[in-house]
C-alpha cells in the first residue's frame, strides 16, 4: 500500500488527488466515511476480510467507489466471475509493475477509460479519373458529370500531360481521347501497358465519330478495356465507368491479395537464413509494415532470461512515460498482453473504442492487428501493425500476419536456441581452456573430436589431429588400450597409465551417445612419489619399531621371572605389556600394508577350505567361551581352492577376531562357505553391535574406525579391514560388507576355485 501510494503521490495529475492508504478491510470502510471513494485498489487477501468482500461492504454502505482495481497473488479459478459480478473494473494478478497500476489510474481520472459510442466507419475515399482531352468543352462537360456522380477527377490536355499525371497521381480509370497534340491516345495507351507501375490501370477510349474503325481495333488491341463514340448517350457512359471501376476495385483486391500472399514465402525464405533476433524483428517489420500499408510497427520478443526484446518500425513520442514504463504497462495491461492470454490474434477496427489500447502515445494510430508468436511451448512474442485510419486492416489480413508470425515464431526459436548454444559453446571454450586436466572427445571409431589445450600439450612428440586415432607404438599404447576395454564393457571405467615422459595419470572415461567416449586424464605423479615416501617412511619406520617392541615385551615377560612383584608393580607391567601388544600388532599391521603395496607375490598352492575353516575356528573357541558366545561353524562342502595359506588364515582370523570382538556376552558368531559359479563365497556373521549406515563406504579404508558410543573402550588400530581387503583382492576375489547398527553384521569374501575342483564340481 505504502509502495502504491508513493508511485501515486508523484503521479502528473490535472487536478488535485489524496491518496489514502489502510492495511485491513475494516480501516478501508472506516476510510470510505469521510467521503466518496474515485479509484479503489484493494489486495484480495487482507486481514479480516479479502478485497472481494471489502468492495461488497462499500457496495453495501452506499459507498461504491468509481473504479475498483482488484489485485490478486493467484489466478484463482472463479475469481473472475466473481469479480465480475461485483462489476470490478481491473483484475490484476501479481506480479504488477507499479507505473502500470499509476498509469490505468491517471487515465482514469482524466476520463480516458470512459466508453465511448462506436463511431461509424468512415467512408471510404471516392474513385479518381483521369480525363484525357485536348478540347476545353469536352472536359467541361465530363467533369460536370463525373461530379454529379460523386467521382473525383483529374484533367490532361495532350498525351505527355496524361502520361505525367498517370504516373503521378495513379488514377482509378482513364477516358482517353485519341486525338491529342504531342502524343495521340494510342501512343499514350502503348506507353501506358509497358510500364508495370500502371499498366493495371483501365482505359475507355473516347473517340469521335470521324475516327476509323481501325483506330478503335488498334486502341482494343493496345489493350483498352472498352470505348465510347462521341457523341455518346450519358448514362452510357456512366454505366460503363461504374462497370470498370466495380471490375478494378475486384481486381486491386486480388492484386493486393496477391502481393500480401506472395509475402508469406518471402519472409519465409528470408528469416530461415537469420539467426540474429535483431535483424529477424527489423526485417519482420520492414516487410510486414510495407506490404500491408501499414504506418507503424511495434515487435515483443520475451527472451529466455525473462527480458523483453522491443523493436518499433518507426520511433514514437515518449514524452509522457518513460520507455519502461510505457514497455510495461503494453506487455501486462495492453492489447499484447491479452493477446498473449487468448493466444490468438486480434484485430482493431477503431483503437478509440478499445480498452487496452494505449492512448497516449499511440493516439495516432485509428485502426491496428495484433497476433502472438506462437512456440512449440509458450507464446515467444507479439507483432503488432498500426494505421492512422479506422478499419484499414481486413480479417483476411489478420490471417495473413499470424500465419507470417507462425513463421517468424520458427525462426525466433532456432536464432534464441542458436544464441542459447553459443554462450554455452563460449563457457565450454572458457572451462575447457581453463582446467589442469586433459580432455578427450573421442567417436565411435576411436577418432579424436575435440581436445582441450591441456590435452594437445600431453602429445609433444607426435601431431595429433582432430578426426584421427591415437598413434599406436608411441607410447601411448595403455591409453589406447584403456579406452578399448571401456568400448567392449561400454560403461565408465577407470585407471591408472604411464606416460611416456615417466609421468602416471589417473584415466576417468565415460561412455556417450552414438558410442563416444569423453576421457579425463589427471596428472597423480606427484601424489605417486607422495605415496612411495610414505610407503618407504612406514617400512622404514616400523622395520626399525619392530626390534625395540620386541624388547620391551621380552623384558616384561622376565621382569616376574627375577623376583616377587608387589600388587601395583604387577599392574604396571600388565599396562606395559598392553601397550607393547598393542604398538607390536600396529607395526605388524603397517609391515603386512607395506608389502602388500611393494607388490611382493603370494603363494598359490591348492588348499583344503574346510581344514582352513575348521582350524580358525577351533583357534578362537576359548576368546568366544571367555564372552559366552557361540561360535558355529555351518558344514560346508569339501573343497579346494588357491591360495597363499598363511595370508587366507590372516583374513579369516582377522575376521572372526572382529566378530567376537564387536559381539556382546551371549551373542552368535557364524562362519560358513557356499558354491557360487567359479567362486567359493565365505560368510562371517555375527550378532554385534552393527555398523552405521554412514560408516559403511568407509570402512576398509587404512585407519578408518567408526566412532559410536557402544564402542569407545574397544581398541583396534583401523588397519585389519584394509588388510584383508587387500589380501582377498591379490587373491582374485572381492569382498563386501552388510550390516544393520545394532542388528549385526555380515563379511562376505570369494576366492577362485581351484581348477581340479571346478571340474569335479561340473562333472
Amino acid at each position: 500500500a505504502s509502495m502504491l501510494a508513493r508511485a501515486l503521490e508523484k503521479a502528473n495529475f490535472k487536478r488535485p488527488v489524496e491518496v489514502l492508504t489502510a492495511c485491513s478491510g475494516d480501516e478501508a470502510l472506516e476510510v470510505g466515511k469521510h467521503g466518496p471513494i474515485d479509484v479503489l485498489i484493494t489486495d484480495f487477501m487482507m486481514p479480516g476480510m479479502s478485497g472481494l468482500n471489502l468492495i461488497e461492504a462499500l457496495k453495501t454502505a452506499g459507498q461504491q467507489p468509481g473504479y475498483t482495481i482488484l489485485v490478486t497473488a493467484y489466478d484463482t479459478p472463479g475469481l473472475d466471475e466473481v469479480a465480475k459480478r461485483l462489476k470490478v473494473d481491473r483484475y490484476l494478478v501479481k506480479p504488477v509493475r507499479p507505473e502500470a497500476i499509476q498509469s490505468i489510474v491517471v487515465q482514469q481520472l482524466e476520463g480516458q477509460f470512459q466508453q465511448q459510442l462506436p463511431v461509424d466507419p468512415e467512408p471510404a475515399p471516392p474513385f479518381k479519373i483521369l480525363i484525357a482531352d485536348d478540347y476545353p468543352d469536352n472536359l467541361r462537360l465530363l467533369s460536370v458529370r463525373l461530379r454529379t456522380e460523386g467521382y473525383t477527377f483529374i484533367t490532361a490536355a495532350d498525351g505527355i500531360e496524361t502520361l505525367e499525371k498517370l504516373r503521378g497521381e495513379m488514377p482509378d480509370l482513364v477516358l482517353l481521347d485519341i486525338n491529342m497534340p504531342r502524343k495521340d491516345g494510342l501512343e499514350v495507351l502503348q506507353e501506358m501497358r509497358a510500364d508495370p507501375e500502371i499498366s493495371h490501370i483501365p482505359v475507355i477510349v473516347v473517340s469521335a465519330a470521324r475516327v476509323g474503325s481501325g483506330d478503335v481495333l488498334a486502341g482494343l488491341n493496345l489493350g483498352a478495356d472498352d470505348y465510347i463514340v462521341k457523341p455518346f448517350d450519358w448514362n452510357e457512359m456512366a454505366a460503363r465507368v461504374r462497370t470498370k471501376l466495380r471490375v478494378k476495385r475486384v481486381e486491386d483486391a486480388l492484386r493486393r491479395r496477391n502481393r500480401e500472399l506472395s509475402l508469406l514465402p518471402e519472409i519465409g525464405q528470408d528469416l530461415s537464413a537469420r539467426l540474429d533476433v535483431d535483424e529477424l524483428a527489423s526485417i519482420l517489420l520492414e516487410r510486414v509494415v510495407a506490404k500491408l500499408g501499414a504506418s507503424n510497427g511495434h515487435l515483443y520478443i520475451f527472451q529466455p532470461d525473462g527480458n523483453v526484446f522491443h523493436k518499433t518500425h518507426h520511433k514514437i513520442d515518449l514524452t509522457q512515460w518513460s520507455e519502461e514504463s510505457a514497455l510495461g504497462w503494453i506487455v501486462t495491461e495492453g492489447i499484447e498482453a491479452k493477446v498473449v492470454a487468448d493466444h490468438r490474434g486480434m484485430l482493431i477496427r477503431d483503437t478509440q473504442t478499445e480498452k487496452h489500447w494505449l492512448k497516449p502515445p499511440l493516439e495516432g494510430a485509428r485502426s491496428a492487428l495484433s497476433v502472438p508468436f506462437l512456440g512449440r511451448h509458450k507464446v515467444l512474442g507479439v507483432l503488432t501493425i498500426s494505421h492512422e485510419q479506422p478499419n484499414h486492416f481486413t480479417e483476411d489480413q489478420l490471417n495473413l500476419v499470424q500465419a507470417i508470425a507462425s513463421q517468424a515464431a520458427i525462426a525466433i526459436e532456432n536464432a534464441q536456441l542458436y544464441s542459447t548454444i553459443q554462450q554455452e559453446q563460449k563457457r565450454l571454450t572458457a572451462v575447457l581452456h581453463a582446467v589442469a586436466d586433459a580432455i578427450m572427445l573421442m567417436d565411435e571409431h576411436g577418432r579424436m573430436q575435440l581436445v582441450n589445450p591441456a590435452g594437445s600439450r600431453l602429445f609433444t612428440d607426435v601431431n595429433t589431429r582432430l578426426g584421427y586415432p591415437l598413434p599406436k607404438n608411441k607410447g601411448y599404447d595403455p591409453l589406447v588400450e584403456l579406452l578399448s576395454q571401456a568400448k567392449q564393457a561400454n560403461a565408465s571405467t577407470d585407471g591408472e597409465i604411464p606416460w611416456p615422459d615417466g609421468r602416471t595419470f589417473s584415466v576417468m572415461i565415460t561412455p556417450v551417445e552414438q558410442g563416444g567416449q569423453v576421457t579425463v586424464l589427471h596428472d597423480v605423479s606427484h601424489f605417486k612419489e607422495l605415496e612411495r615416501v610414505k610407503d618407504e617412511f612406514i617400512a622404514t619406520a616400523s622395520h626399525d619399531l619392530k626390534n625395540p617392541i620386541t624388547s620391551v615385551m621380552g623384558f616384561s615377560e622376565l621382569m616376574t621371572r627375577v623376583g616377587p612383584l608387589n600388587e601395583q608393580q604387577t599392574e604396571f607391567l600388565g599396562r606395559i605389556r598392553q601397550a607393547a601388544g598393542q604398538m607390536n600388532d600396529l607395526v605388524l599391521g603397517l609391515l603386512e600394508l607395506a608389502r602388500l603395496d611393494a607388490g611382493v607375490p603370494i603363494t598359490r598352492e591348492p588348499l583344503s577350505l574346510m581344514d582352513l575353516l575348521i582350524g580358525v575356528t577351533q583357534e578362537f573357541q576359548p576368546k568366544a567361551l571367555e564372552k559366552a558366545q557361540t561360535l558355529e561353524l555351518i558344514p560346508a562342502e569339501q573343497g579346494l581352492i588357491v591360495g597363499d595359506p598363511l595370508r587366507l588364515r590372516q583374513v579369516l582370523r582377522n575376521l572372526v577376531g572382529n566378530a567376537i570382538k564387536y559381539t556382546p556376552v551371549n551373542g552368535t558368531v557364524k562362519v560358513g562357505a557356499e558354491h557360487v559359479d567359479r567362486f567359493i563365497q565365505i560368510d562371517v556373521q555375527d550378532t554385534g553391535l552393527g555398523i552405521p549406515a554412514k560408516d559403511l563406504p568407509y570402512i576398509f579404508d587404512r585407519f578408518y574406525r567408526v566412532h559410536a558410543d557402544d564402542r569407545v573402550d574397544i581398541e583396534g588400530n583401523g588397519l585389519g579391514l584394509a588388510i584383508v581387503k587387500a589380501i582377498v583382492e591379490q587373491h582374485g576375489g572381492k569382498i563386501t560388507v552388510e550390516s544393520e547398527h545394532g542388528q549385526g553384521t555380515c563379511f562376505r569374501f570369494t576366492l577362485p576355485v581351484s581348477p581340479s575342483n571346478l571340474l569335479s564340481i561340473k562333472e
